[in-house]
């Protein structure tokens, strides 16, 4: 099955309009908010693996589907779905929280990938990036098979 994510944002573009999260949001200053996609607890870190199913070569349908699940638990789908952009101005207060929250993320996913695989991402810095990398290098050989 075709992973749906793949449309929804283009990771150059700064607010996509088919969502409620303007980039500039004061909703997102506040980081203590738990449903704020920019708040980490104090578990999340860069070393933690997140599936306990790597990524191989042909698993990437029950992978994406784990990770999904497992990066909305933490609040942080948005970040490969496109729905949150990283800020174009470096002085807008939300620059550096976007920063930290996708390279956080971007450890995750590179902490679920096989070693076989890992080189395909290991210099790519945006987690959507990452994301729809996999997405098209994977997803299609995990169609229906006849037996």
């Amino acid at each position: 099955m075709k992973d749906s994510l793949k449309d929804q944002s283009s990771p150059n573009t700064p607010h996509n309009p088919n969502t409620n999260h303007a980039p500039n949001d004061n909703q997102y200053l506040n980081i203590n908010s738990h449903s704020n996609p920019f708040r980490l607890d104090t578990s999340d870190n860069p070393a933690i693996i997140l599936v306990t199913d790597l990524l191989t070569s042909d698993n990437y349908a029950t992978w994406s589907r784990a990770m999904r699940r497992a990066l909305r638990a933490k609040n942080k789908l948005a970040f490969i779905i496109g729905t949150i952009s990283q800020p174009t101005n470096q002085e807008d207060p939300l620059f550096d929280l976007f920063e930290r929250c996708n390279d956080m993320v971007v450890s995750w996913l590179q902490n679920s990938i096989s070693n076989s695989i890992k080189a395909i991402v290991a210099f790519v810095d945006s987690a959507r990036d990452i994301w729809l990398d996999l997405q098209d290098r994977f997803s299609h050989q995990n169609g229906p098979r006849i037996y």
